[in-house]
């Protein structure tokens, strides 16, 4: 009922907790032996016959056969798993006896010295203490009430009460109760339990949570435990519910001893499982007390020592420019980080997962190119004072006409003008989406624009050219973006007859090589500057053409001191690209052999939780250093061309040379009259 299994299967068995238990003593008889701290454990009662105290000796003074009561409440919590009668909720604490039973004048009376107590437990540190038994009285105890003040003050204890087993609308022990140290106390109601027919019902016998609803918790009412004649025995009522949620408080301290027992208390609290009316009521307050979501984090934060953020909605993208080595280099110093949560306890986590590349092959992506080319329009000019040429696309919406026509969309995807100025100086401007049909083979082989290798959003340009010698100069700056991205440019190329040099700077600001980078503190980075270079060429040899570039860059990363990535030394990059054709049946057929922009080297550093000290009260930071690099695979590409009179037939097919990515896709062009 209360998942606790989930707390035994990872071990968080209460181990090394210190637990008192206010009671008429422990008897460690049955699997409670060795299971009472004897000599923490006091006795704060006596034997009294007309005003003649009488204290007891030895190991009585802990638990003897008078102490029916406290020795199950003891059990419940950490009787010994030795596969052997009944086995504790925590089986790993430690009890401590705080006897406060004895016999005045032949009446025996519990309570005895229960404040002392209390205050023994705040001066030896104990966090937490089970009482299993109600103030009798209808008069407020100021001195025990004063005793837990204490205890909160002095040691942030944790006071666990049984409601009472009278039916009534209120916790007995809540005439008790200051306000000022109400954190270090939690109240816990019973729930009808029976094994055969588990039920989340409040039991008729319990006190409900009525104004200490805020306070107060339920918990199973029934248990079966260890009695003093150490047989195990059915054990019922609130008395019986309590220890379960001290148990859960101990499982919380024994995996972070740096939490207090009133942080244990608000754990539990606010990790209950809600039954009854919704939200907080007066029969149930916060719910049933639940071992695994009160051992789970609550809203763990990421840290670099500097900064702090939520693992909740964090995500790192990284361009497929890193490939599978430098990803996975990434994802192997992401995949053991400690983490700490809202109440400042650690756990240790795999966050690789939130390591993310786009698809190397996005079919959807191909199913777009596809549907542009069936729909591509072109149109242009070209006269002595310039030229212009303008490509668009339709794509369907997805609705129909009155007639049942897809209505299509209409995109630009290319734009292009000149203008000539003089006899040497000419004005250019462009546009081209990642729609554009008309470079490269459908967009299988890579484009031989650098610029638009390194961030496809760098869409739109202006530019001048002038000519030099039997050559051209030409300055062009470059922009574009989306959402939260912003890019821009600029290049520099001289080409003469079929070579040309290009120098270029990209400045990407929330993605890097055209890939967003991500959000939260896990982000790569804030964007990227790139300087990159280019050469291209291409000559003829008899009937073959041959054509081909390369271009190398190296990219600064733009970082924040609210990311785990701390430092970045310069990330190199590289791509090429060569291209054979030749004529071939009545068309022209290619071989190409291209490589898309890959990252060649460069470091970088991530500072993440390590560990936590338990002196220094806080985690250890560790900087972990990945390499950057991708992975050199290039592509071997084929293409088929034939344009006659009235069609045209276009055939590319790409593939890597493991055939782990192979993509085809044809187009058959029909003109019929004047339009096509």
């Amino acid at each position: 009922m209360i998942n606790g299994l989930f707390a035994l299967n990872n071990n968080w068995d209460g181990r090394g907790v210190l637990v008192g238990v206010l009671d008429d003593g422990v008897l460690p008889t049955g699997e409670m032996e060795g299971k009472v701290d004897k000599n923490l454990s006091r006795d704060f009662g006596y034997d009294s016959e007309d005003d003649v105290r009488t204290f007891r000796t030895g190991d009585a003074r802990f638990g003897d056969q008078n102490s029916v009561h406290g020795t199950p409440v003891a059990a419940i919590i950490a009787a010994r798993n030795d596969g052997q009668g009944v086995q504790g909720l925590a089986p790993g604490a430690t009890i401590v006896s705080l006897r406060m039973d004895g016999v005045i004048d032949g009446n025996r009376v519990v309570g005895i010295g229960r404040a002392e107590a209390i205050r023994y437990a705040a001066d030896n540190n104990i966090p937490l203490v089970n009482m299993s038994m109600v103030n009798s009285g209808v008069s407020v105890a100021t001195e025990f009430r004063d005793a837990v003040t204490y205890y909160n003050q002095a040691a942030k204890g944790l006071l666990i009460n049984s409601n009472g087993n009278s039916g009534g609308a209120n916790p007995i022990n809540v005439i008790d109760m200051d306000p000022i140290s109400s954190e270090s106390w939690l109240f816990v109601g019973a729930l009808i339990s029976n094994p055969d027919n588990p039920t989340y019902e409040i039991a008729g016998y319990s006190e409900r949570c009525g104004t200490m609803m805020n306070r107060c918790v339920v918990a199973p009412g029934f248990n079966v435990t260890v009695m003093v004649d150490g047989n195990d025995q059915p054990f019922q009522g609130t008395s019986s519910a309590a220890p379960v949620v001290t148990s859960v408080a101990a499982m919380i301290l024994s995996k972070w001893p740096q939490l207090t027992g009133v942080d244990a208390g608000n754990i539990i609290l606010n990790s209950t499982r809600d039954i009854g009316a919704p939200g907080v009521d007066e029969i149930y307050g916060r719910g049933l007390v639940d071992a695994e979501a009160a051992l789970k984090p609550v809203n763990p934060m990421l840290s670099n020592g500097t900064a702090t953020a939520s693992v909740n909605n964090t995500v790192m993208v990284m361009g497929n420019a890193f490939g599978g080595l430098g990803a996975a280099s990434v994802k192997s110093a992401l995949s053991d980080v400690t983490v700490l949560d809202d109440y400042g306890r650690d756990y240790q986590g795999d966050i690789s997962s939130m390591v993310v590349q786009p698809a190397a092959v996005d079919n959807l992506r191909m199913n777009r190119r596809v549907e542009a080319q069936m729909n591509a329009r072109t149109a242009g000019f070209v006269s002595p004072q310039g030229s212009a040429v303008v490509g668009v696309t339709a794509f369907d919406t997805g609705l129909r006409d009155a007639g049942g026509v897809p209505v299509l969309q209409n995109q630009l995807t290319n734009a292009q003008i000149a203008v000539r100025v003089n006899e040497g100086l000419s004005v250019t401007g462009g546009f081209n989406s990642d729609n554009n049909v008309t470079a490269d083979i459908f967009g299988l082989a890579p484009t031989s624009d650098a610029m638009f290798a390194y961030s496809p959003l760098a869409q739109t340009s202006v530019g001048v050219s002038q000519k030099l010698g039997k050559g051209k100069l030409a300055l062009s700056a470059y922009t574009g973006g989306q959402d939260n991205i912003e890019v821009n440019g600029a290049t520099l190329q001289f080409k003469q007859g079929a070579s040309s040099v290009k120098l270029g700077m990209i400045d990407e600001v929330g993605s890097v090589y055209g890939t967003p980078v991500g959000v939260g503190m896990l982000r790569f980075g804030d964007g990227a500057r790139t300087y990159f270079i280019e050469a291209a060429s291409g000559f003829d040899l008899g009937k073959w053409s041959f054509d081909g570039f390369a271009s190398v860059g190296g990219t600064r990363l733009r970082l924040s001191d609210n990311m785990l990535l701390t430092d970045a030394q310069m990330v190199t990059s590289g791509r090429f690209g060569f291209i054979a054709s030749r004529p071939a049946l009545d068309g022209r057929i290619s071989f190409g052999l291209a490589q898309q922009l890959t990252t060649l080297g460069g470091n970088a550093t991530f500072t993440v939780g390590d560990s936590y000290s338990l002196d220094a009260r806080g985690l250890l930071f560790q900087d972990r250093r990945v390499y950057l690099a991708g992975e050199i695979v290039p592509q071997f590409t084929i293409g088929y061309e034939k344009f006659g009179e009235h069609s045209s037939l276009q055939i590319g097919a790409a593939s890597d040379a493991q055939a782990r990515d192979v993509r085809g896709v044809a187009s058959w062009n029909i003109k019929f009259g004047g339009a096509r």
